[in-house]
């Protein structure tokens, strides 16, 4: 990453932090105090989330998350982490290798045709070395037929499970964390 680009993630984390701002004034203007308190507890919601995924120490997966809506215009991400104390820096690079293969080929399967609303998910399993990843990705998909087939013919780092789900598709896969 070059400082071009550190600066315009700067101003896209910038704009959207004022765009939160902006908006409690707004209703603190219009004297509207369970609005402000709920986007209050939106916006620290928000940024807990993203200490976890700091504490992760997946710099990868980290500037991924932050950059995403500005790189894949047809998709919104949201994204919990449900872990503490893990560290996933052996396996950050595998990781976001695989998520990219898997939103690119929706992408290039819809071709901007339609928003889609993508959920990251990392939790914890049974086993205290391996974390869940679980990305669903919602929206008005042409075939989800085609678009199973064509993610489970992918060759990836993790094998990954996908289920054809109500609104969408689920991707569910392990990777291997530090305690």
């Amino acid at each position: 990453m070059n400082e071009k680009d550190v600066i315009l993630l700067l101003q896209h984390y910038r704009h959207d932090l004022m765009n939160h701002l902006q908006i409690i004034h707004g209703y603190l203007s219009m004297n509207k105090p369970d609005r402000v308190e709920s986007k209050v507890k939106e916006s620290l919601d928000y940024y807990n989330e993203e200490r976890k995924l700091m504490h992760l120490q997946g710099t990868l997966l980290t500037l991924w998350v932050i950059q995403f809506n500005v790189y894949y215009e047809d998709f919104r991400l949201t994204y919990q982490i449900h872990t503490e104390n893990k560290k996933i820096s052996e396996s950050d690079e595998q990781l976001v290798r695989q998520c990219n293969r898997i939103v690119s080929l929706v992408s290039q399967l819809h071709k901007g045709m339609e928003l889609f609303e993508v959920n990251f998910q990392l939790t914890e399993t049974e086993k205290a070395n391996f974390l869940r990843v679980k990305l669903s990705i919602e929206g008005n998909f042409n075939d989800k037929e085609v678009v199973i087939r064509e993610l489970n013919s992918l060759k990836l780092e993790y094998k990954m499970s996908t289920e054809n789900t109500k609104d969408g598709i689920m991707c569910t896969f392990v990777i291997p964390c530090e305690i």
